[in-house]
């Protein structure tokens, strides 16, 4: 309890490399929530999917938050999270503890008046920037994923709230019973699902507010602070632990999504070294932030269509450890599931699937099958070939094309060891000879996930 003051420095440290021309440390620290409630969600079960029968770690139940020693009851009771801000300062009153009051009121990232809360990005959606020319539901990346789950029975617009909610709480959630399917897939459910559906739309938003502004030529030219969501949009991708760390430069504890590609790259022999280091992806998305940072300062009205193709591109790069993740627990979930491998399926497969579906519906029915069916009847080779295949045209705009089989790899238990190798498609080869009458597609392409075709046509076609 008491106040907590937050204090604005002078100058801006580093998130990973990427230097702020404004003052984001306290959106940045949304990520400390991420770490308190992950803190907060109690020991895995060790139970089998949908197996309910009490474990020597979950001796009750092992679906349920009980309130039992060693778990938390979700929700609270009202009071239990309660606190003043007036200025930055925060006041609690009692301070926020339980998982749920963490994600559903916030604890670490204050705003003026108030605190920003993780549930908040995702609540929010249906209105926010309703004034705007292109306001947050209307969003080429979030429009896309509001379409998919709509026609999956969920909420149009409030979908990531309604997804994390229903894990908390163990309710359906469209064709999903969280309250069946063992409390360590929620825990797993929730602790991915907060970045990869509540914080990667809202990273989004910043990027296409910041169109928004240059278009309405709303702020002052080069000036820093007419960058000011642009910085946004990387403290909330990279986090405020990645503060004070300069590029290249392995960050140990961060959470978000600057993180979690970081991870992913050790797995499939994307990082920069190889199996080690920072993720190639991660380097590619911070020369854009730069890029689209520059363009943000000049600010006339001819930055406002080359800044809204870097924010298409970013979005689109940024599925890249969601790809990689879904990859994984593919495999891992292919003969056998238990509860965690099957949850973290869940939630990397949830933050593709619009997208893949825009791509080939069947692809997507065949992933979303396994991971909120719970159904993996279906063949493991057909169904990742159909996965893979559409690689070339997932994104949006300008960002089509930019994720490749070169760029995902294949997946490895360590460096000298395939657990499943790429059996991508050239989609943009085929579609350019279709094009030009050939009827034999002379394009084979490579299990090494080089993502080239290897064609008579010569490398415009590459």
């Amino acid at each position: 309890n008491g106040a907590e003051t937050y204090c604005t420095p002078l100058s801006y440290q580093y998130f990973a490399g990427y230097e702020p021309l404004t003052y984001v440390t306290h959106h940045s620290m949304v990520d400390l929530d991420l770490v308190d409630i992950i803190a907060g969600l109690g020991a895995n079960c060790g139970e089998d999917l949908k197996d309910c029968s009490g474990t020597t770690n979950c001796p009750t139940d092992a679906c349920k938050y009980d309130g039992a020693v060693g778990n938390m009851s979700y929700p609270t009771a009202a009071g239990q999270c309660e606190f003043t801000v007036a200025n930055y300062a925060k006041t609690n009153s009692p301070a926020c503890s339980n998982a749920y009051d963490i994600w559903k009121h916030g604890k670490n990232s204050p705003k003026s008046s108030g605190m920003r809360s993780i549930s908040g990005f995702a609540s929010g959606a249906a209105t926010k920037g309703s004034g705007a020319s292109v306001p947050y539901k209307s969003n080429a990346f979030i429009s896309v994923m509001n379409t998919y789950w709509k026609g999956k029975g969920l909420d149009e617009y409030t979908w990531g709230e309604q997804m994390i909610k229903g894990a908390f709480e163990g309710i359906m959630v469209g064709d999903l019973n969280f309250g069946a399917v063992g409390r360590t897939f929620r825990k797993e459910a929730i602790k991915k699902g907060l970045v990869y559906l509540n914080i990667y739309p809202y990273a989004i938003w910043e990027m296409q507010d910041q169109v928004n502004d240059c278009k309405a030529q709303s702020l002052t030219q080069n000036a820093d602070a007419s960058v000011k969501a642009w910085d946004e949009a990387v403290a909330f991708w990279a986090g405020s632990l990645t503060r004070g760390y300069g590029y290249n430069v392995t960050i140990p504890d961060d959470k978000l999504q600057y993180a979690q590609a970081d991870e992913r790259c050790q797995n499939f022999g994307t990082c920069a070294a190889g199996f080690s280091g920072t993720a190639k992806v991660n380097q590619e998305l911070l020369a854009l932030f730069k890029n689209g940072q520059e363009l943000a300062r000049a600010g006339t009205i001819t930055e406002c269509d080359p800044m809204d193709d870097i924010h298409e591109k970013i979005g689109t790069l940024m599925l890249v450890p969601f790809i990689q993740g879904m990859l994984r627990y593919l495999y891992k979930t292919k003969d056998a599931q238990d509860a965690k491998t099957t949850g973290e399926l869940w939630a990397f497969a949830t933050a593709i699937l619009p997208f893949v579906h825009e791509v080939n519906p069947a692809a997507a029915e065949a992933l979303y099958k396994r991971a909120w069916l719970l159904d993996f009847s279906g063949d493991y080779v057909a169904d990742k070939k159909l996965i893979e295949s559409t690689y070339s045209e997932l994104g949006v705009g300008a960002g089509k094309g930019m994720i490749t089989c070169a760029g995902i790899g294949d997946l490895h238990s360590d460096p000298s060891t395939v657990l499943s190798a790429g059996t991508c498609f050239c989609t943009r080869c085929e579609v350019a000879m279709k094009k030009i009458g050939l009827a034999t597609l002379p394009c084979e392409i490579r299990a090494s996930g080089s993502g080239y075709c290897d064609s008579d046509l010569g490398s415009d076609f590459k």
